[in-house]
């Protein structure tokens, strides 16, 4: 009993101490690597759940699974807390296991000095690295490290057990029997963003040394890391900067003490962020982009060779068939904006300009709160790519049939027809297309390296 005072008290202190001076108190976590004995796909499942799945050797990256161990305190702030919800500790410290995967440069000099901390999601019952996904070539071109964290125990570590119990046995993090009910969820994050930025960088990273600790997320993830900014844990200082992308319905502080981008997906926009339009802040940004799923087909396109690897399954797959159109996944690259978003975000969390502030997407003005759409039936307003801008087909954000359709959207392409009627030459429509990267890349929602993708994408056009 005693001890348990004792621990009550040291995580009271610890809040407390984060709360006056703005600085996480250091705790100690146990730190162990643990090494692949077998190949991704092996049946033996004795290599990390979700390993990466492209050759990280030939980018010059490294890839290390280790398990963490500590002692978290259960925090009074819910899943998608609002602003203003101060977390407090409801009591003793619980101990946890669980465990962090690790991309980085193998070289000191390949390293520009950015960890992306992703906390990993797990709508689906499984730990995916969606940021990781999304973003891979970028982060690999850019000398990002990555660190995936499994900061939940329903559908993350209780799943990875199921999956794997000769590797992940021993896992275990304490939780309400929901993945929204995860009390140590946010001191778990936080912990481990404190060893990252800490004493145990140089171990965990292979003697890199990070400058900045960029925290991600996408869906659900991304809105616990809002509850995490709104909560006041941001104020630890750890955490440099926060990109959050799809937090569907999540509000942020608009007093945040650190950077924060906020990317909507049109889909979110035309369902639970329909009446959700914070104002930018002096630290906070929200892009909103036009033609866009909550699940689009580039994300699907990196997910669903792992998720066929590693479970035999594609969730993606299965939810076509259930959704008004088959054809679910907007094409509009969502990531290269993300991409912008995300090289600018460490720029100004490092002292440089703002983000740009972005257009919003164009609301109608009923209860529903739905999209204002042209005569094609595209989107108007927000952020808008050249898919887009210069259309060769439909993308739509949101979907409907069964339940999970809504975050699918879908893309039609259209016909011959159609498109001479819209350009009168290809010549016309490369044109449009360079003129729209143009302007994407003046704006700052496109990185030149993705324009030039986009360019030749359309001088390829076979129509």
């Amino acid at each position: 009993m005693r001890l348990n005072l004792l621990r009550f008290s040291m995580a009271v202190l610890s809040l407390l101490v984060l709360a006056v001076t703005g600085r996480a108190q250091a705790q100690d976590l146990n730190w162990t690597s643990v090494r692949a004995e077998e190949a991704p796909g092996s049946s033996s499942r004795l290599y990390p759940f979700f390993a990466a799945n492209r050759d990280l050797a030939f980018d010059g990256y490294v890839e290390q699974e280790v398990f963490v161990s500590g002692q978290a305190a259960p925090l009074s702030t819910p899943y998608g807390s609002d602003p203003g919800e101060t977390a407090t500790a409801k009591g003793p410290p619980r101990p946890f296991k669980t465990r962090v995967l690790v991309r980085r440069p193998d070289r000191p000099e390949r390293f520009n000095g950015v960890v992306i901390l992703e906390w990993l999601n797990d709508s689906n019952g499984f730990d995916a690295d969606n940021v990781w996904l999304a973003l891979q070539d970028h982060l690999v071109a850019s000398g990002y490290a990555w660190i995936g964290v499994s900061a939940q125990g329903f559908g993350g570590v209780d799943a990875l057990r199921a999956w794997s119990p000769a590797r992940y046995g021993d896992l275990q993090i304490e939780n309400g029997g929901a993945m929204t009910k995860e009390p140590l969820a946010l001191d778990i994050f936080r912990q481990i963003a404190a060893g990252v930025r800490g004493r145990d960088a140089a171990a965990l990273l292979g003697g890199l040394r990070p400058t900045t600790v960029v925290a991600a997320g996408q869906s659900q993830s991304a809105i616990w890391l809002a509850g995490f900014v709104n909560s006041g844990l941001a104020r630890d200082r750890t955490i440099d900067a926060f990109l959050l992308i799809s937090a569907t319905g999540a509000t942020i502080d608009p007093a945040t003490p650190a950077p924060v981008l906020r990317v909507v997906a049109e889909g979110d926009a035309a369902g639970a962020d329909a009446e959700n339009q914070p104002e930018d802040s002096v630290r906070f940004r929200q892009w909103e982009i036009a033609g866009t799923s909550h699940v689009d087909r580039h994300l699907r396109a990196a997910r669903e060779p792992v998720q066929l690897r590693d479970l035999g399954v594609s969730v993606q797959a299965a939810i076509g068939p259930t959704c008004t159109i088959a054809a679910i996944g907007t094409v509009s690259p969502a990531h290269m904006v993300e991409a912008a978003g995300l090289d600018s975000l460490v720029a100004w969390s490092r002292g440089g300009s703002p983000i740009p502030s972005a257009p919003r997407l164009v609301r109608q003005l009923d209860a529903e709160g739905r999209l204002k759409r042209d005569a094609s039936g595209l989107s108007l307003g927000g952020i808008r790519l050249p898919d887009v801008a210069v259309p060769v087909g439909l993308n739509v954000g949101k979907n409907s049939g069964a339940a999970a359709c809504r975050s699918q959207g879908y893309y039609l392409p259209f016909d011959l027809a159609r498109l001479r009627a819209l350009y009168s030459s290809k010549g016309a429509y490369r044109r449009a297309i360079a003129r729209s990267v143009r302007d994407s890349i003046a704006a700052g929602f496109l990185l030149p390296k993705d324009g030039e993708r986009i360019r030749r994408a359309a001088r390829g056009a076979m129509w």
